[in-house]
């Protein structure tokens, strides 16, 4: 990955300035950031009279913002493929000492009462204690920490936070990391990026800000770039990046990935970026419309150092290191969308006197997954005779199933699926036999 970055950089970093932009650049004073408490310890341990305790440990608050939050994901059994995107049980603790307590009943996470649990913040310390029992058998489990932090400006709510672990989960005996953590002075001549943090607002703007303790502002010669895995898919874009962001000389601009040609083209105006840099960290601002509706991204941020004369890279720093993505998912995240394919038939051509089901494959915009409950409504005809038909949600697909009459030349209507608050429609038409 590291090469492909370096390309994108001797390629893509000098027809930078011959190029539109559609952005603003914004200043933004030091010391006026929406910091989240910056967890840098989290540890697990079980009491032979079943109570377990996590206690987790915040570098920046020795007591808790009223406005600050702990959120506490737990993979009971150790499978991303079960639960809520892995995750079977969540526990929130709130700065005013409440305690809300969720459990996956096969479905969906459901509120269930949180008695027996107890938790203090105290000296920069939070500890909370729960009954093992709430959580069903325990062994070994995965659990991430994600402490967070609302600001509101005018009608706008800022959200920061920090996980722990920054990607995936830790077990319940170890110790996870802070905030997206770079090693310090691990760089050659580029800014060196110590730390990264990501939040995201109501109203869709994604904020990503990358501390330079070297640089308060940025030099003329100095370029960032992000990529984006916009799908989640290590197999597509240019090794995973289907997005890239460049920053140099106070502008900004965003290109996408073009498989067919396989290079970066710039994106359709208007483009909905935008960069900030003082007291040493710059912030791009992204909204969420350019993720292609994607509640979750990875993303990682190389920092360089450029000899504009020989068009060299002087130095580089990469974040994170091991030239993986992290990974951020969003806080306010899209409103719903079923998203239904075309529907067909079973079997492909009707034939009268039998069987026949129409299906419609609809999936979540928020999750990229099939449906797995609703309701279908069936509107049915046997050419211009409404025909009696079943619907139901299975696998994935509203189905509409009859028996075609004798007689029929076609088989017309539209299936309607509703699932999670929304709806989609779809229209057929199929001739019979």
């Amino acid at each position: 990955m590291r090469k492909a970055l370096a390309g994108a950089l001797a390629l893509g970093v000098f027809l930078f300035a011959s190029l539109a932009f559609g952005a603003a650049t914004f200043a933004d004073d030091p010391g006026d950031d929406n910091a989240a408490p910056d967890v840098t310890s989290v540890s697990v341990s079980e009491a032979p009279d079943g109570m377990l305790t996590l206690v987790v440990r915040v570098g920046n608050y020795q007591s808790l913002p009223a406005d600050s939050w702990f959120n506490f994901w737990f993979d009971l059994d150790s499978n991303p493929l079960t639960g809520d995107e892995g995750d079977e049980a969540l526990v929130r603790y709130l700065a005013d000492g409440g305690i809300d307590f969720y459990l996956w009943d096969g479905a969906a996470l459901t509120e269930r009462t949180s008695t027996g649990m107890t938790g203090q913040f105290a000296a920069g310390v939070l500890t909370l204690v729960a009954p093992e029992s709430s959580f069903g058998r325990l062994s070994t489990f995965g659990i991430l920490a994600v402490s967070a932090r609302a600001q509101s400006f005018a009608e706008t709510e800022f959200i920061a936070t920090d996980f722990a672990p920054d990607r995936g989960r830790s077990t319940y005996t170890g110790a996870a990391p802070g905030s997206f953590p770079d090693p310090s002075a691990d760089q050659d001549a580029a800014p060196d990026i110590t730390s990264v943090r990501v939040s995201d607002a109501k109203d869709g703007w994604i904020s990503i800000a990358v501390a330079t303790p070297n640089y308060a502002t940025l030099p003329g010669e100095a370029v960032l770039l992000f990529s984006l895995d916009l799908d989640n898919k290590a197999s597509t874009g240019d090794n995973g990046a289907e997005g890239l962001i460049t920053v140099i000389g106070g502008e900004i601009q965003l290109e996408r990935w073009d498989s067919r040609a396989e290079t970066w083209v710039g994106d359709e105006l208007p483009t909905r970026l935008r960069v900030r840099n003082a007291g040493n960290v710059v912030t791009v601002d992204l909204h969420s419309s350019e993720l292609v509706d994607e509640a979750r991204f990875g993303f990682s941020v190389t920092a360089a150092d450029l000899d504009l004369g020989s068009e060299e890279i002087l130095g580089a720093d990469f974040a994170p290191e091991d030239g993986t993505f992290w990974r951020y998912a969003l806080t306010n995240r899209p409103a719903l969308r079923l998203l239904a394919t075309k529907a067909f038939g079973a079997p492909a051509q009707p034939r009268a006197g039998r069987p026949f089901t129409i299906s419609l494959p609809v999936s979540r915009s928020d999750t990229k997954r099939g449906i797995t409950n609703g309701t279908v409504t069936c509107n049915v005809a046997a050419d211009r005779t409404k025909v009696r038909s079943t619907g139901r949600v299975r696998a994935g697909r509203g189905e509409c199933s009859l028996i075609v009459p004798a007689g029929t030349g076609a088989i017309r209507g539209s299936l309607t699926v509703r699932s999670g608050g929304k709806s989609v429609t779809a229209r057929f038409s199929f001739k019979v036999r």
